[in-house]
């Protein structure tokens, strides 16, 4: 029951762009806590992901969305959780839109699938220990030298369309990385 880690890799991240709408989320978030999920539940009502996946500048052709979070500061009880999309950088923001820049970095891409018994609620809990002891087993540790920050990427083909079909998603996650030593 939880979380599995399905594949895991170190990929060379372009810089890029995200863009999208955000709230601030406390560190210490209650699993009651829908901050995160009326964000993107508004997003979907109100035409803004309709927006977002139809930009031409987006750096995938299929409708994949991120959840980038960030703004982190030693001491705070919250980050920012910005629900968007992944575009060229430079891209020019929408009115009522926020954006995000990501430095070209090395990344740890996990994909991370909800097991039985688990309807999707640990997988999101989860992601970032599960990533960073897949970093620590092949020699790597996290990395904020680009901005302290880790990215729920919803995969159109791993993550919506079995969510629509009712079977069990696969959420990849990023994390900033470096080799250890």
């Amino acid at each position: 029951m939880g979380t599995k880690l399905v594949k895991f890799s170190v990929e060379s991240f372009p810089k890029t762009r995200v863009i999208g709408k955000s709230v601030a989320v406390k560190i210490d978030i209650e699993l009651e806590d829908r901050t995160i999920e009326t964000l993107w539940e508004s997003m979907m009502q109100d035409g803004s992901l309709n927006l977002l996946t139809s930009l031409p500048e987006r750096t995938t052709q299929d409708p994949d969305t991120v959840g980038w979070m960030g703004d982190w500061h030693p001491g705070d009880a919250v980050y920012t959780y910005l629900a968007g999309v992944l575009v060229a950088p430079g891209t020019p923001v929408p009115d009522g839109y926020v954006y995000r820049d990501i430095d070209a970095c090395e990344i740890a891409v996990a994909w991370l699938q909800a097991t039985e018994g688990d309807e999707g609620g640990n997988i999101h809990a989860d992601a970032s220990s599960h990533i960073n002891k897949a970093m620590q087993e092949h020699g790597y540790e996290y990395d904020g030298a680009n901005g302290l920050f880790e990215m729920e990427y919803y995969s159109h083909e791993r993550f919506r369309i079995p969510e629509q079909r009712g079977e069990y998603v696969i959420l990849d996650f990023y994390s900033p990385c470096k080799k250890i030593g």
